[in-house]
This record gives structure tokens, C-alpha cells and sequence, in this order.
């Protein structure tokens, strides 16, 4: 399968219904034409792979000019790396999404990188890892990264503490007392960082990089609240009390610097970086109440809906999965100011940015995985021809 093959293909509406399973008929054409060529079938299956993992965005006309600029980005770097022909192995070098101010394709493309090149990205612009720093309530400090899977990480006040097999945090209550409910942990996530917690009731906490939660080791009984800075999504559980007529929701709160939010069960993702333009609470499940603690105004939220809250606080429609993206590993741009962009990079990447003001409003849209080098983005971004960047150290410094 050589280039202008692979071309064909990004631009085949069929063999994109065949990778997202969207059309019998297509299914069936592309499952007939492996059994005629089952010598590409590994290769079919790593490109189907690869469009399903990162998404894939058509439109004939925006394929054509940006694989026509990819080939061209491509052919100057020659010089200085050697290709192979897609087709001779199996092995992918992904160009993860092809950033466009207004239109996006994705692409794939060999390369071959030189020893030093991949040592320097295993040492500065290395996707971010689970890692994370748990205070105890006696301030004893621990890094869970150096924890084993499955392991108890502490016994305090009546409460066991595991990592388990999953990698997650875990609160279990093994016996009464009484104090738990005033002793307090804190988990924190640097630059580069993330993880999950599974809190003492239960529910969920998925933090971002430089990220912190605070929380009781017991919650009271008639309601459980929790503080943070940073962006973490939550899947809270649904708890009760009383019996009968007398049932009621135990009612969850989220308590950060500008606002609080009381949620009854649902699922949610709060952004709440000093460094951003505006507190966001995006509902995905459920409903919550966000109140601004300046001006004491109070929004309910719905499904699809996010509160922004800056010196007032406002409501808009959102695609939430667009919010939540980096929950699942991926980066989603759509209409992104260059800015916001680079906020994002700097948390995952553990880099500091340096922009020119007059670069900032660019928008860019794309999707691209956490999981792919600096690197890669840096080439995404260069390849739209709007900006040229480079990485110095641990600075990455934006040029036009």
C-alpha cells in the first residue's frame, strides 16, 4: 500500500464507514475485498485501528489541500530523516490529527527517528503519566507512583487506603470511628500528571494535571463535601437516609475558590485553573447547582449544558464530550484559541509556553491523543503553516 494508496483510502467515504461500522454494505465491500488481498490485512487493520482511536474528520476538498501541505512537510524533512513506504511494515508513525483553521484530516505517515531524537523526547515533552502525592492526616506524604497495585497504602482512623489493580486509589472503612469524619486527605497531581480516586462513599474523582482534592476520610451523614483546584471529573454516587416518607438524597458539594456546586448524583467536570479565562462546570448526567461565592447567583444546570463563571456567572450549550476528552486520553480542538491550546500543553507536557500576544487568538480545531509525544503536536501545529515553534529545554517558544 504506497502513498497515493493510502490518500485513496482517507478520501473513501466507504472505507471510513467500514472503520466506524456505520454501513453494511461497506462492511461487507471492504470484509470481500481483504478476503481477494489478504496480504494487506494486517495493514488495513493497524489504518482502521488508528481512524477509530483518534477520529477521523472528511470532507474531500480539505483532504486534498492538507495531504497536498503534508507531502510537502514531509519531503523538506527528508533531508534529514529517511522514509519507508507505508506498506512494508506495520508500524504507523501517527501524525495523530492534521490541525486547520476550519478543517481537519486525518493522516498517517513512516518515519524514521534517529536514537538521539527519541532519547530527547523520553527526557522533555514525554506525555503525561498516573502519578500522584497523597497527604495523610498526619502530613506524612506519600508518592502513589511508587506504591505496587493492589497494595494497602495506609490504615488510618478506622480506614484502610488501597491502590488497586487498576491503578486507583481506594477508601475502605474496616472499623468505626468517629474522628475519621474531622481527619482529612489530600491527593494532588503535578505538571504532567494525572489520577483516579475512589472517594469514601464511593463516587469517583478523575484528576487532571496540577490538579488537588480534599476530603474527608468519613463524610458526615447528612452531607459530603469536597474542595479542589485544578479540573477533575466526578462520578458521584447516589446515597440516602432515612426510611420511608423520611428517604432523602445525602447531597454532595464541590467547593472551589470562586464557586460551589451541590450535586444529588451525577456526572460532571469541573475546570477551575487560576490560569483560565473562566470557572467551568460541564453536566454531563443528572443536575447540579452552581452558586458563585462573590455575587451569591445560582444556575441549575442540564445535560449538555456548562456554567462559566468569571465576575458573573452565565449558562451555555456545550458538547460535553468535547469538555471531557481528556478523560479519554485524547486532546479535542474545535474553533481553540492558540492560548487555551497552549495552556493545555504546558499542564500535560510539564513545559512553560512563551506566545506572542498577537498569536494568541488563533483558533485551531483537531484531536489528537494524550498519549503521542510533544513532538507530534509541535509538527501538527507547524504543518497548518501558522506557526512555527520551538523547544528549547523545557520552554516551548512560539514564532510566526
Amino acid at each position: 500500500m504506497d502513498e497515493l494508496n493510502l490518500q485513496a483510502l482517507l478520501r473513501d467515504e466507504s472505507f471510513i464507514n467500514y472503520c466506524k461500522r456505520t454501513d453494511k454494505e461497506d462492511i461487507e465491500k471492504w470484509e470481500k475485498w481483504l478476503q481477494k488481498y489478504p496480504e494487506h490485512q494486517q495493514s488495513i487493520g493497524e489504518l482502521k485501528t488508528t481512524i477509530l482511536a483518534l477520529g477521523y474528520y472528511s470532507g474531500e476538498e480539505s483532504v486534498q489541500a492538507n495531504y497536498s501541505r503534508l507531502q510537502q512537510q514531509i519531503k523538506k524533512r527528508s533531508d534529514q530523516h529517511r522514509f519507508k513506504k507505508i506498506g512494508k511494515t506495520v508500524w504507523f508513525k501517527i501524525a495523530a490529527a492534521l490541525f486547520a483553521v476550519g478543517a481537519i484530516s486525518l493522516f498517517l505517515f513512516r518515519q524514521q527517528v534517529p536514537e538521539e531524537t527519541m532519547a530527547t523526547v523520553q527526557q522533555v515533552g514525554s506525555p503525561g503519566k498516573d502519578a500522584a502525592v497523597l497527604t495523610l492526616k498526619d502530613g506524612s506524604v506519600i508518592s502513589l507512583a511508587d506504591i505496587r497495585k493492589g497494595s494497602v497504602v495506609a490504615l488510618q482512623g478506622g480506614v484502610e487506603i488501597q491502590k488497586n489493580k487498576d491503578g486507583e486509589l481506594v477508601y475502605r472503612a474496616v472499623e468505626q470511628d468517629v474522628a475519621a469524619t474531622a481527619a482529612v486527605n489530600k491527593i494532588a497531581t503535578n505538571r504532567g500528571n494525572q489520577y483516579q480516586v475512589i472517594l469514601p462513599d464511593g463516587s469517583k474523582a478523575f484528576l487532571n494535571a496540577n490538579s488537588t482534592l480534599t476530603y474527608p476520610l468519613k463524610f458526615a451523614q447528612n452531607a459530603r463535601t469536597v474542595r479542589m483546584t485544578g479540573e477533575i471529573y466526578f462520578e458521584i454516587s447516589k446515597l440516602e437516609i432515612g426510611t420511608g416518607a423520611n428517604r432523602k438524597r445525602i447531597p454532595f458539594y464541590v467547593e472551589t475558590a470562586e464557586q460551589k456546586i451541590e450535586v444529588l448524583g451525577t456526572h460532571f467536570n469541573v475546570n477551575a485553573y487560576p490560569d483560565e479565562p473562566y470557572t467551568t462546570t460541564t453536566l454531563l448526567e443528572g443536575s447540579v447547582r452552581v452558586t458563585s461565592l462573590k455575587r451569591n447567583e445560582s444556575v441549575l444546570l442540564k445535560p449538555g449544558q456548562r456554567s462559566l463563571l468569571n465576575e458573573r456567572l452565565r449558562i451555555d450549550d456545550t458538547d460535553s464530550s468535547h469538555d471531557v476528552a481528556w478523560t479519554q486520553g485524547d486532546f479535542v480542538f474545535k474553533g481553540e484559541e492558540l492560548s487555551s491550546l497552549l495552556r493545555k500543553i504546558s499542564r500535560w507536557y510539564n513545559v512553560d509556553v512563551e506566545c506572542p500576544q498577537r498569536l494568541e487568538k488563533l483558533r485551531f480545531d483537531g484531536m489528537v491523543s494524550r498519549s503521542q509525544p510533544l513532538s507530534t503536536i509541535i509538527d501538527m501545529l507547524e504543518i497548518t503553516g501558522k506557526v512555527k515553534i520551538k523547544l528549547n529545554g523545557r520552554r516551548l517558544i512560539v514564532i510566526d
